[in-house]
């Protein structure tokens, strides 16, 4: 019995042993099939930047809306070219309507971000396709180039002239803002005004304030109004709901042109059909021209495009609608372009200048020639042809890079003059008896000052000299100390004159030392007094 047992046990172990065997056989010739048949991608090389995305092998884009009356099979070639819903990209649609664009040779194709949920397209994805050729051109903004640069900016449409606008509550100064929570639509031009506005007074986005991104203009001044935020960042009509919890204007666009949108073109395009592009070129100032002339014919023309939910431009309404749109918009002209692609040094410092402001706020920016991200060719040759030249201005004609862009002063009242920032870099030592810069002062108003005076317009710096009052007592008198105070206030203007910011932009004053400083003969304190001061100002905030 014993021995029967023993053998039963024999006999299910060697049973069990083959089952085990065979079951881990089945298993790995299993396993051997499923991984021959899976396609492993390549490895990544390197890691992607946060401003370079890299494009999907088969990205599509949806498919371009075209005019009424577009014929496929007439041997003309099409241009592809993306924007938003904004006042001053109606130009393509009302070159399509126009017919403008087969009167130069193409059809023009536009992709309306936003349309409809075929027309959702990130940001990465609309670089993507421009870098790829699928897409020729794309109007967006100039920051936003500076971070990614998916392609070469050969046109300047406009700068924002107040559309923009940071509102506060309990905030007098850009330097008030330490400390306190800021919301604004994640991803948007009012991101940047953030940023640019907190570089002003040297505020680092990442510690020195709270940054609370929503996901429209609209939620981040919900947020503002429920008091969970103490300054809000947008741009109209929404951010005037702000007023609603006491917000109001610190700073706009008006006073800070810093949003410039321009053209952006494929450097496929450039590179492969440069005749075409230039073709678009003309298209679009014959297009502009047009609506200058007759801009009411305009307006109605871009009403018949259709989609006027979108446009926010509707037939019984057009004029009213359109010229709401450009009342805040500074539009660029040919004549406009064409001076400032005569010499792109500005616009190439505006783009290093937002490459500084992104990289201040802890996004990776793109290595690249920044001479190489603008083409002045297409601009020069539209502005070579008379036929394009308006006889007529803009809604808002007050583009600043223009030859003719004037500040007016003659209203300005000094004593009415609000402070907007103490500059970081407000003083500056001097040398005893001295009132010239040294290089390296020369150098911190380079970075600290020019940057926000070029690129403003209705902003005033408030320059106060003051000068040591040496003793022993009776070797000077006061109107003497307060004479050398102002000369070196003055040198500070002179310099930031002869950088090309205009001398009505200035208040230059002076001030004597602490009485307590007055006839010392000792050198640290001497040192203290020899100072300029830099307040920047605004008037009817």
């Amino acid at each position: 019995m014993e021995g029967l047992e023993r053998t039963r046990l024999i006999f299910l172990v060697i049973v069990g042993l083959a089952l085990l065997i065979a079951c881990i056989a089945v298993g790995y010739n299993v396993i051997s099939r499923l991984s021959a048949g899976r396609a492993f991608p390549p490895p990544v090389q390197g890691t992607p930047s946060q401003s370079q995305p890299v494009p999907t092998t088969h990205l599509e884009s949806p498919p371009p809306i075209f005019a009424p009356d577009y014929k496929p099979d007439d041997g003309l070639p099409v241009y592809i070219c993306g924007a938003d819903s904004f006042g001053s990209y109606f130009v393509l649609q009302h070159m399509q309507m126009a017919g403008k664009d087969v009167a130069h040779g193409f059809h023009l194709g536009i992709i309306p971000f936003s349309l409809n949920e075929q027309y959702e397209i990130s940001e990465e994805q609309r670089g993507a396709l421009l870098r790829s050729g699928q897409w020729d051109c794309m109007l967006a903004t100039l920051e936003s180039i500076a971070l990614s640069s998916p392609g070469v900016v050969t046109a300047i449409v406009d700068e924002s002239a107040g559309a923009d606008q940071l509102w506060v509550r309990g905030i007098s100064t850009i330097n008030d803002l330490k400390g306190k929570r800021i919301t604004f639509s994640r991803g948007s031009v009012g991101e940047y005004f953030v940023y640019y506005t907190l570089s002003i007074a040297r505020l680092n986005p990442r510690f020195d304030v709270t940054l609370l991104p929503q996901d429209s203009v609209a939620e981040a001044v919900a947020f503002f109004n429920s008091g969970q935020a103490d300054a809000v960042s947008g741009w109209e009509p929404d951010i005037y709901e702000a007023k609603k919890s006491g917000g109001v204007p610190l700073l706009s666009s008006n006073q800070l042109r810093i949003i410039i949108d321009v053209i952006v073109t494929s450097r496929h395009s450039i590179a492969n059909k440069a005749d075409l592009v230039q073709a678009f070129h003309d298209a679009w100032f014959d297009t502009l021209k047009a609506q200058l002339e007759d801009f009411d014919g305009a307006a109605r023309q871009i009403a018949a495009w259709g989609h006027n939910d979108w446009t926010y431009v509707y037939p019984e309404s057009a004029s009213d609608d359109l010229r709401a749109w450009l009342k805040s918009v500074a539009q660029a002209d040919l004549g406009d372009n064409a001076f400032v692609m005569r010499d792109p040094r500005p616009l190439i410092n505006r783009l290093e200048i937002a490459r500084r402001v992104w990289a201040a706020a802890g996004f990776t920016v793109e290595d690249v020639d920044v001479t190489s991200l603008v083409n002045p060719g297409f601009v020069s040759r539209s502005a070579a042809q008379a036929s394009l030249q308006a006889n007529a201005n803009p809604v808002n004609d007050t583009f600043s890079l223009s030859a003719s862009a004037q500040l007016d002063v003659a209203s300005i009242n000094p004593d009415e003059a609000a402070t907007l920032a103490v500059l970081p870099c407000r003083r500056f030592t001097f040398l005893p008896e001295s009132t010239e810069l040294t290089l390296e002062s020369r150098r911190i108003l380079d970075d600290c000052v020019l940057p926000t005076l070029s690129q403003s317009v209705g902003l005033f710096l408030r320059v106060k000299g003051c000068a040591a009052w040496p003793g022993p007592p009776g070797t000077y008198t006061k109107e003497e100390i307060l004479e050398f105070a102002r000369a070196r206030a003055q040198s500070v203007v002179d310099y930031l004159v002869s950088q090309g910011i205009d001398p009505a932009r200035f208040i230059v004053e002076a001030t004597l030392p602490p009485e307590e400083h007055w006839e010392t003969e000792d050198p640290a304190i001497q040192a203290e007094d020899r100072y300029v001061e830099m307040t920047l100002v605004t008037v009817g905030r």
